[in-house]
């Protein structure tokens, strides 16, 4: 049994690539009731196969005894098969067995957001950039519930579904994947005392925005819009940080350019975001759901969140690389 829990971070980047894979076959499979929400739906699933394990891989922090968790050992070990649970039931018609399916989703975001809560019980992990990724830990149960619903096929508390799938897209990406990528240029920023103080305005508008965005929708959506320029201010500050300090410290020239592609595609993404957002609260079309998804949802899923990980994931490997390379006598 000690055996079956001494899985590494590895584990989630190997799940990560096969999910990736995976995903790429399920174009093949006609998902979705028009091509907008296909597509959402598609985005979905990215976060469920690629982003979640990408960012549980990249959550242990130098030092810390994040790897020794067995709590964490178990979310790595139970992502792939919730993942493939998830994938299944979107390849079945909305109700009871695809939303049992999604719940096996909706327990290993469960089991993140317990991690998140560990973390947060450790003195050595209440650093802004830590608290950050804990906050992406937690957030991320959100978009597991959503799902659930989505796959039942039922619109609760009056939403469409559309609005629905949205919500589930938003907690896999601006909820947790925003968060995380925040905690991890956080790292990097420690050594810059003075530039470190700005960062923590990132995590703070990111994490105090993305509750108002999910209370927008229930309750007003001035709150929406509230949120959304809180989560843009932040994103903003943390691509002129990554491009202005991260970048430069980074030898690398592949690294560099994943990191500048996500800061880059951040920008624009969360300008649209908080048009939307705007054209709600006035009542003035400016961009519209299918849109929205075909331009800020591709740029965030793919430019910001893909390309972001994946150059952390690099970052970490090179580190990882040097530290084995000096303990060779």
């Amino acid at each position: 049994m000690s055996d079956l829990f001494k899985v590494k971070p590895r584990w989630a980047r190997l799940s990560a690539v096969v999910g990736g894979l995976a995903w790429l076959l399920l174009f093949l499979n006609q998902i979705g009731d028009s091509p907008e929400t296909a597509l959402m739906q598609r985005i979905v699933l990215l976060g469920i196969l690629v982003i979640v394990p990408l960012a549980l891989s990249l959550v242990p922090a130098s030092g810390s005894r994040d790897e020794e968790s067995l709590l964490y050992r178990l979310a790595l070990l139970a992502q792939p098969v919730a993942a493939i649970g998830a994938v299944v039931s979107f390849l079945l018609e909305p109700g009871v067995p695809a939303a049992v399916l999604a719940f096996l989703w909706s327990c290993e975001t469960a089991l993140i957001a317990i991690v998140g809560l560990q973390r947060l019980s450790r003195p050595e992990l209440r650093s802004s950039a830590e608290l950050s990724i804990s906050a992406g830990l937690l957030f991320v149960p959100v978009a597991g519930f959503w799902l659930v619903v989505h796959r039942l096929g039922i619109q609760l508390m009056d939403y469409g579904d559309t609005i629905i799938l949205l919500t589930a897209v938003h907690f896999h990406f601006a909820g947790h994947a925003a968060p995380i990528l925040a905690g991890l240029a956080g790292r990097r920023l420690l050594q810059y005392p003075g530039v470190n103080r700005v960062f923590k305005l990132s995590p703070f508008g990111i994490i105090a925005g993305t509750p108002l965005v999910a209370a927008g929708i229930t309750f007003s959506p001035a709150l929406a819009l509230v949120g959304t320029v809180m989560i843009s201010i932040g994103l903003v500050i943390l691509a002129v940080l990554v491009v202005g300090w991260v970048l430069p410290s980074i030898k690398s020239n592949q690294v560099r350019a994943l990191l500048l592609v996500s800061s880059v595609s951040c920008l624009p993404a969360m300008l649209l975001a908080c048009a939307y957002a705007y054209s709600i609260v006035f009542q003035k079309l400016i961009i519209d759901i299918p849109q929205m998804a075909m331009t800020h949802g591709v740029a965030n899923a793919f430019g910001f969140s893909l390309c972001g990980l994946i150059g952390w994931c690099l970052v970490v490997d090179v580190n990882t690389h040097r530290s084995v390379m000096r303990s060779v006598p």
